[in-house]
């Protein structure tokens, strides 16, 4: 940390909010770096506060820090509680979207529908998109297996079977956290997936002369022993349908003549 960095005066901030409180910290961060010379803020969100005992559990935490407490809330119940707290609190209490509703109000001459999240639903959207592909992505060929359970759909098959661009179609398209598990003959499969309870799990199986082509086009026409050859592909396929076997609820997909984009929709 430098000389000047050590200067600055740290303050606790919590911006409070009953939807998710993003556009509310973005204002407060604005505003706050004008004055980065002297200030460190230290930003916490305590966004969907629906109710009073919710509220008085932040302004509770506030107080025990000393935090300076920044609000938008569109619910009329929840900024009248806050109007009688600044009143007995010993706190910095800061109302960001009351005052501007009721000018905008009194100037349009309408009333505002007063309903949370309105302006977040895009930027929400877009958080909920970036979560699942990095979810996806954390959980390609087999990695993130203490975590697999979160995942909405599991694909399951031997290499070379377009399990992990599917993956990346149908979170990118469908919005579904995906997780890819290779099965490799000869291994056991994470034991984790036999112990999930009602997971959503497909399988993909494809004619063996077809996964021996694509696995000698990986490595542009050569073949490469235990890999490439039609007998251990074969039997490679079959060990994958033993543990499929294994795994009652899932649904098997022959991926040997479908496209990325028609497989997805079949799963989905």
């Amino acid at each position: 940390m430098t000389a000047s960095a050590q200067k600055r005066k740290q303050v606790p901030v919590l911006v409070v909010s009953d939807a998710t409180g993003i556009t509310a910290e973005r204002v407060i961060s604005a505003v706050l770096v004008q004055f980065r010379r002297q200030v460190q803020p230290v930003i916490q969100r305590r966004p969907h506060i629906k109710t009073a005992r919710q509220l008085m559990r932040v302004l509770d935490e506030a107080e025990q820090h000393q935090a300076l407490v920044i609000y938008s809330f569109v619910s009329r119940r929840l900024r009248e509680i806050m109007r009688e707290q600044r009143r007995r609190r010993p706190l910095v209490i800061i109302d960001l979207l009351g005052p501007l509703l009721r000018r905008m109000q009194n100037l349009l001459k309408a009333m505002p529908v007063l309903h949370p999240g309105l302006l977040g639903t895009v930027g929400d959207r877009s958080l909920r998109m970036a979560e699942i592909i990095d979810f996806t992505l954390r959980h390609d060929d087999g990695h993130g297996i203490e975590t697999i359970g979160q995942a909405d759909l599991i694909i399951l098959g031997v290499s070379r079977t377009s399990k992990t661009p599917t993956s990346l179609y149908i979170a990118c398209n469908h919005h579904l956290k995906v997780a890819n598990v290779p099965i490799i003959h000869g291994v056991q499969p994470p034991a984790k997936l036999f112990r999930l309870k009602r997971p959503r799990m497909v399988g993909f199986v494809i004619a063996p002369e077809k996964l021996a082509l694509l696995r000698r086009q990986r490595y542009r026409g050569r073949s490469v022993e235990g890999y490439t050859h039609i007998r251990e592909v074969a039997r490679e396929l079959d060990y994958s349908r033993q543990v499929f076997a294994r795994l009652p609820d899932i649904r098997i997909f022959d991926v040997t003549n479908v496209s990325i984009e028609e497989l997805a929709n079949q799963i989905v």
